[in-house]
């Protein structure tokens, strides 16, 4: 744990775009849900219409308390630590990067966004995503991790990526902080594909659980997993009516149901294994039948 903590403390930047990898907005969900409970401040934004595609990426409109019209444009928004942020760990400040995926001019972007990064002394770099997967939505959310970073994956004990294929502008970006000498690790939370097109706070809150172990810190459940439960519940409401998507969902079950049993005696074959040495440290012959 200590070598994690060594990695990701300091000053952490999480990272989450809505877009093409935030399936169910869980990523997205995630880092909004964890600054609004730290009290972030926006430090920086980036609202520059040569990054957006202003036909796929419109403005909002939004009325004010006395009913006048304002619009919000797509953007980039950097939060961080501002008077309020309780401090939970002496060494760790979180830093946040949010907004819409930039649709145009990703190179030039990209040189600004380090820049930023850098002269905010920024230590390491989380990037949050979410896919929408063959995976069930009445079983726990599976959340994975990969790294491009030597140092992360063996303090992590987790693999490189092999993904061979078309880019987010999230894994653009941290291939260009891999580059300036960042530490970077990407966490992925899985979505069940037949709902993915709606908010998913099931997912959100299992990315805000890994982060909270990861990196030691905590903040007030209750909101998140109100949202997760009411979710749940709404799914099964959904599906009641429609008996092939009930039977798909129950063979959605059986599936991961018997891929967890079968990691469990996996798991229980090697503790015992381990626990067999243990009892016969020492020992120079072979245990007899």
């Amino acid at each position: 744990m200590n070598e994690i903590s060594n990695i990701f403390g300091g000053r952490v930047l999480i990272i989450a775009l809505d877009g093409w990898t935030d399936a169910g907005m869980a990523s997205t969900g995630a880092v909004t849900y964890i600054k609004d409970k730290l009290a972030s401040d926006l430090l920086v934004s980036i609202d520059d219409q040569d990054y957006f595609d202003l036909l796929r990426q419109r403005p909002i409109i939004v009325l004010d308390e006395h009913g006048e019209r304002d619009f919000v444009w797509p953007s980039l928004e950097l939060f961080g630590p501002g008077p309020k942020t309780p401090i939970q760990q002496k060494d760790l400040s979180l830093y946040f990067l949010t907004g819409q995926e930039p649709a145009l001019q990703w190179q030039f972007l990209i040189t600004e966004l380090v820049e930023i990064i850098e002269d905010r002394d920024i230590e390491a770099v989380i990037m949050l995503g979410s896919l929408a997967a063959e995976t069930p939505h009445s079983r726990a959310i599976q959340v994975y991790k990969n790294s491009q970073s030597a140092s992360v994956r063996n303090a992590l004990g987790i693999e490189r990526s092999n993904y061979d294929g078309r880019a987010g502008f999230i894994s653009v970006l941290g291939h260009a902080l891999e580059k300036a000498g960042l530490p970077t690790i990407s966490i992925w939370a899985q979505v069940p594909h037949y709902v993915a097109s709606m908010p998913s706070p099931k997912a959100a809150l299992a990315l805000v659980n890994d982060l909270e172990i990861m990196l030691g810190f905590t903040v007030d459940h209750k909101e998140i997993l109100d949202a997760a439960f009411e979710w749940e519940r709404s799914v099964d409401s959904f599906a009641e009516g429609d008996e092939d998507l009930l039977n798909y969902i129950a063979g959605l079950e059986r599936s991961r149901d018997e891929a967890e049993a079968e990691e469990m005696t996996t798991d229980q074959l090697a503790l015992e294994f381990e626990k067999f040495l243990r009892q016969n440290e020492g020992d120079s012959e072979p245990p007899k039948n």
